[in-house]
């Protein structure tokens, strides 16, 4: 550094000053002003793995996914050692994240004119203090984070298998759970031992270019691709030359760029299928990268925002032309008139009980509110409802082997959970026409929709599913269906959606979004089961949940409840309700929803889905219930388009408004007895949130007592969001307490029971239940997402085995049971 005036008899003007030496601190301080410089070059990179370590190490759903790698290559309850599922997850994470992040962290830092001017003044500075060479301590900067930043991802995928060995549920069968756990144990050190494997790799790379065959290969790639990595701006800096980037690695970085872009346009189903849940995450993570980091290169080079521009460019071209997010539609013939009128429905299911013209004998009609949840409400719902439509293999005493080679013997009649008077009234029926609706919210309708559409798809009382069970399911082979429902639910819709939030929603143009995607998976997944070698559905019947919601016939000989599936509007807060039965029907006496008599609401200032659709439109079953399940970032708001360029209303997840689906379910209930006074309807509720199980628990008089944490982290942001949290669960236990009340002072004269809840039992980090004793400060999470482990497909399956502890569905299951087998003329008759 030059001074060019001195003071006047000083020195001459062209003698250097000596700079005043700086303070310890002023040093300090200028170097945290030096690594922010190089950790802001690089951000592009350091977000992708500060967002991977943020989902790996706080989302229990991404957690969970490593246990499909631990545990693939042995049966449940083995182990399978370092398997290649491992080694190959381990290659993906090296391929497909550490080295993207790394090379483009490495470009970033070779190509910034700003980045070397800093290192330039460091090193100038370096020799004036008589230190030959360069600023060791920039150069260590410029040369390590992008090392360390590529050594991340495998720190990140060892903090989320760790983390799922907490997640781990307790279960029955305890060897299924040591071998997840050992597996898991194994992993983690897999991906533990890629860290120094990486940075040796990026140690050597540069070594390895200086080979002679490869250095004569990089400098032809370099002549041959000069023109092109001029043109992108990727060319090594002219005072650089050689750079530490050699011509190899922007090669390699400019096709996974490329390989990114292919994504966008090829099929996320395809894709799925070859880098399922796991193996997707590097992807998901590393995929932009490269083109993110390129456009941030040229913004700082020329001084202009590229990144934030696009941004406000994408949302603005959004508003002005629209998302990709239209609720899918179909053209059906005459859709508005395939629904059934309430008045008919009842008569119809009257007719498939063989009752019909006498009310009063028919037995109470089961109306099903299946709470919200993703996979694991679809899941449990099939699952409860599988459990009771098994009664033929329930009346036996059965046993079954556990995976440690223990016999377990269960007594008669499930259990014991259902008399031999109940078995009189039930033998020779069919349980699936006992149920007349299922009320679905979220996850819950997704169960709905596949119970309704294996129900539709059966022949005679079999299941439509083969013997041999899909990988995917826990269980070793399908017997029945429970078997089938769960194995229907239990498949992979996660990738598919979160490479459609990933890549396709990022780039909305023509493409599909993410719901669409979801759909499409839902259905494939059905095809695949009920179309299967060896399953009784024909191929027709395979396809119902890719046809159009309202194309089935209503026939009394092969029933199929009906279908209440809750939205929410974005417009007015309000449900939209997705349902083959018109929303209207004349009542008998005053409206129970307050409306005229001669077209009274069945449901309260609730909307219907097909009236703001044009009359000639339908939706496909997938879509009714993707209309339930669009809860946040994992769907987006699904457009309602009333005409092409008319959107009406958005739809979100039915769990804003209430989560339960009970609401519904009531009022569903109380038309019900309108039209016909002498039957008498009773709502099994399935919830499968535990920690609501523990708000339950402080109820006192009706009022949850709160206990808040005495510490909380912005609050100012906290509350009002933890509130939208709370609220749907709330509006859901108020529902169930409202149903609850209206039904007992309906039939409780003569039937105590009238409305049971199901739920899935909470348990505490030492795999006890916490209810009945202190709450605990925390309790083990169950994954909530599209897509099940096996370890908590096998929790939610036990849920309805008999326990010790007050943490069990018996009494529950034996009230069901007891509810099925009941008459209507006993809860409707006079008082005794």
């Amino acid at each position: 550094m030059r001074i060019e005036r001195v003071r006047a008899g000083s020195r001459p003007a062209d003698v250097p000053l000596r700079q005043k030496p700086r303070g310890a601190l002023s040093r300090f301080w200028g170097r945290i002003l030096d690594f922010s410089l190089v950790l802001w070059v690089v951000r592009v990179p350091l977000l992708s793995v500060l967002l991977g370590l943020a989902m790996m190490a706080g989302v229990t759903q991404a957690q969970d996914v490593t246990l499909d790698v631990a545990m693939a290559g042995a049966p449940v309850g083995a182990t399978a050692g370092v398997s290649r599922a491992i080694l190959s997850l381990v290659g993906a994470v090296f391929l497909l994240w550490a080295m993207p992040v790394h090379y483009a962290a490495r470009l970033l830092v070779e190509t910034d004119n700003g980045l070397a001017a800093k290192v330039a003044r460091r090193d100038s500075a370096a020799g004036r203090r008589g230190i030959a060479g360069h600023d060791w301590l920039m150069a260590a900067m410029v040369r390590e984070v992008p090392r360390l930043i590529g050594v991340l991802p495998f720190f990140i995928f060892a903090i989320g298998a760790n983390a799922a060995i907490s997640n781990l549920p307790t279960l029955a069968d305890r060897p299924a759970v040591d071998a997840a756990h050992h597996q898991l144990v194994l992993l983690v050190w897999a991906m533990l031992a890629g860290v120094p494997l990486f940075y040796l790799y990026c140690v050597l790379r540069g070594r390895l270019t200086q080979v002679q065959a490869l250095a004569a290969l990089d400098r032809a790639l370099g002549r041959w691709l000069k023109p092109v990595f001029g043109l992108l701006g990727i060319a090594p800096r002219r005072d650089d030359a050689e750079g530490q980037l050699h011509a190899s690695g922007r090669l390699a970085l400019l096709v996974y760029a490329l390989l990114v872009v292919a994504v966008l346009v090829a099929s996320p189903h395809w894709l799925a299928a070859r880098l399922p849940l796991a193996y997707a995450v590097p992807l998901i993570f590393g995929g932009w990268v490269p083109i993110l980091a390129y456009l941030s290169s040229v913004g700082r080079r020329f001084h202009v925002p590229i990144l934030t521009g696009l941004f406000i460019a994408g949302a603005i071209g959004v508003y002005v032309f629209g998302d990709n997010h239209a609720v899918r539609t179909v053209t059906a013939d005459e859709p508005a008139y395939r629904r059934t009128s309430l008045v008919q429905a009842v008569h119809l299911w009257m007719q498939a009980n063989g009752c019909a013209g006498q009310p009063s004998s028919c037995p109470r009609p089961i109306i099903v509110a299946a709470a919200g949840g993703a996979s694991r409400a679809g899941f449990f719902t099939a699952s409860v409802i599988g459990h009771f439509l098994d009664y033929d293999q329930q009346k036996p005493a059965f046993s079954f082997t556990r995976a440690d080679g223990s016999k377990v013997s269960r007594v008669a009649r499930d259990d014991g959970r259902f008399t031999p008077a109940i078995q009189s009234a039930l033998d020779g029926k069919e349980i699936a026409t006992r149920l007349f609706a299922i009320s679905g919210v979220s996850g819950g309708s997704y169960g709905a929709a596949v119970v309704a559409a294996a129900l539709s798809a059966r022949t005679g009382k079999a299941p439509p599913c083969p013997a041999e069970a899909p990988a995917h399911w826990f269980g070793g082979a399908i017997h029945g269906w429970r078997d089938c429902l769960e194995s229907m639910t239990a498949d992979d819709f996660l990738t598919t959606t979160f490479f459609g939030l990933a890549f396709h929603d990022q780039v909305q143009l023509f493409l599909r979004d993410r719901a669409a995607l979801l759909e499409e998976a839902w259905e494939a997944s059905f095809a695949r089961h009920a179309g299967a070698a060896g399953a009784p559905a024909g191929p027709g019947a395979a396809r119902r949940l890719s046809e159009p919601f309202l194309s089935a016939p209503r026939d009394p000989e092969h029933w199929v409840p009906y279908l209440v599936l809750n939205g929410t509007s974005v417009e007015t807060g309000q449900r939209i309700i997705t349902t083959d039965l018109l929303p209207t029907y004349a009542a008998a006496s005053r409206c129970p929803s307050g409306g005229p008599n001669a077209e009274c609401p069945i449901f309260t200032h609730a909307i219907d889905f097909h009236s703001l659709v044009r009359s000639d439109l339908d939706v496909r079953l997938s879509t009714a219930a993707t209309n339930s399940a669009r809860f946040p970032v994992i769907s987006p708001p699904g457009s309602i388009y009333q005409v092409d360029t008319d959107v009406v209303d958005r739809i979100v997840d039915g769990g804003y408004f209430e989560n339960f689906g009970a609401e519904s379910a009531l009022e569903l209930a109380q038309a019900m007895v309108d039209v016909e006074p002498a039957l008498a309807p009773f709502v099994l509720v399935i919830s499968n949130d535990p920690q609501s199980v523990l708000t339950e628990e402080r109820t006192a008089r009706g009022v949850v007592v709160p206990d808040a944490a005495e510490h909380s982290f912005l609050p100012e942001v906290a509350g009002p969001f933890g509130a939208i949290g709370a609220v749907r669960g709330g509006r859901g236990r108020l529902a169930v307490a409202h149903a609850a009340a209206w039904l007992d002072a309906r039939f409780g004269g003569r039937c105590p029971v009238n409305l049971v809840q199901i739920k899935v039992w909470p348990e505490d980090s030492a795999g006890r239940c916490p209810v009945g004793t202190a709450t605990p400060e925390k309790i083990r999470q169950v994954s909530m997402s599209w897509w099940l482990s096996k370890p908590v497909q096998m929790n939610l399956h036990e849920q309805l085995e008999p326990t010790a502890d007050r943490c069990n569905n018996r009494t529950a299951v034996e009230q069901v049971w007891s509810a099925l087998a009941t008459r209507s003329e006993a809860c409707t008759g006079p008082t005794p």
